[in-house]
């Protein structure tokens, strides 16, 4: 069995995780990152192999530099990956995984850390039918805020929280609750101080997810339309408005399309819409005021967004209940229109 713990998705939270696992003596030397093919793996080697990252946390900056085994695809020699952490976009996993699918068994152990919902459930239904043959599933939320300062090099600039749950192996309901111990790579992560993890059952984790997702959904996408910096949308009646309606209407399609949220009193009193508002402008423009979401950063660099993971997985799930999310197709048009405008643009 293969012990090393291979990193998809070599972007700010991949390489955040690729350096906290790092710190423990038993993966120091056992950490391989994934990347997306020769060119960026060549890339890699001439920065020396190297990754940094910048943390500054209560007006003190530590900067780490850390040496790592990388490899793409195409010079892989291994016939299984035991362990694999997925952190690629949403939008970006379905194609990044299916080069490795015959490298992943059923003792696999998966974990995916991304924004937005639908990632597990899209693969169960298209690329592990087969619950028999599943690898073993995890879903990961974190609220660390950990964005690029430049290649392989990254500033981690708020501690948060990583919550992580195993995913059942039962067809059609991803939310039944697994009573399990986690695999070895999990516990790993929850060893580091740093990552603050905790391990829960899928129904408590998926609360949590919800939680997150009203986050991004709020600052991702409006920092995006209007194109600033965090803090530039603070103290602004009509934001507080505006997010006051998205979450408003995500919280009413979530509560109609899954009847564990429904009927659970948790689940109403952490995704209660005013408690909600006030977190959202706490992180947003107090914990986070001068980073810019990564979205924005996306639609910068004249990429492809994950709104329809966000907004647009809101609009999804009420076509399929007859109804129109309309404040969330507004907000997903509108990412979606900015986007095109920056790709445009010289």
């Amino acid at each position: 069995m293969d012990d090393a713990i291979y990193i998809l998705g070599a972007g700010s939270i991949g390489n955040f995780l690729a350096c906290e696992l790092a710190n423990l003596s038993c993966y120091e030397h056992n950490v391989v990152l994934l990347l997306r093919n020769k060119d960026r793996l060549d890339q890699f080697r001439r920065n020396g192999s190297y990754l940094i990252l910048e943390r500054t946390l209560d007006d003190k900056k530590v900067v780490i530099r850390r040496k790592f085994k990388a490899t793409c695809l195409s010079e892989l020699n291994v016939d299984t990956i035991d362990n694999l952490i997925v952190t690629t976009k949403t939008t970006q996993t379905e194609a990044a995984l299916r080069d490795y699918l015959p490298l992943l068994k059923r003792d696999s152990n998966i974990l995916f850390v991304h924004n937005g919902f639908g990632v597990i459930e899209t693969l169960v239904k298209t690329v592990w039918r087969n619950a028999n043959v599943r690898p073993n599933l995890y879903q990961g939320v974190t609220s660390h805020s950990v964005l690029p300062k430049q290649d392989f090099y990254y500033c981690h600039s708020c501690f948060g929280v990583m919550k992580i749950a195993k995913v059942s192996r039962m067809d059609g309901d991803l939310s039944v609750d697994v009573p399990t111990e986690p695999c070895a790579m999990v516990e790993a992560l929850l060893q580091s101080k740093m990552l603050n993890g905790t391990y829960l059952t899928y129904d408590d984790l998926l609360i949590y997810q919800c939680q997150k997702f009203m986050v991004n959904a709020c600052m991702n996408s409006t920092t995006t339309i209007i194109d600033c910096i965090n803090y530039e949308l603070s103290n602004i009646a009509e934001v507080r408005t505006l997010f006051q309606s998205i979450i408003t209407e995500c919280v009413d399609v979530l509560f109609k399309t899954n009847q564990f949220l429904a009927d659970n009193g948790k689940a109403r009193e952490v995704l209660n819409v005013p408690k909600l508002v006030d977190l959202i402008l706490y992180l947003g423009f107090v914990e986070n005021a001068k980073n810019s979401t990564s979205m924005r950063i996306d639609t910068l660099a004249k990429r492809e967004t994950e709104i329809d993971s966000l907004n647009g997985w809101i609009v999804k799930l009420a076509k399929e209940i007859g109804y129109r999310a309309t404040v969330n197709e507004t907000v997903t048009l509108l990412v979606k229109a900015r986007t095109k405008v920056n790709q445009r643009r010289a």
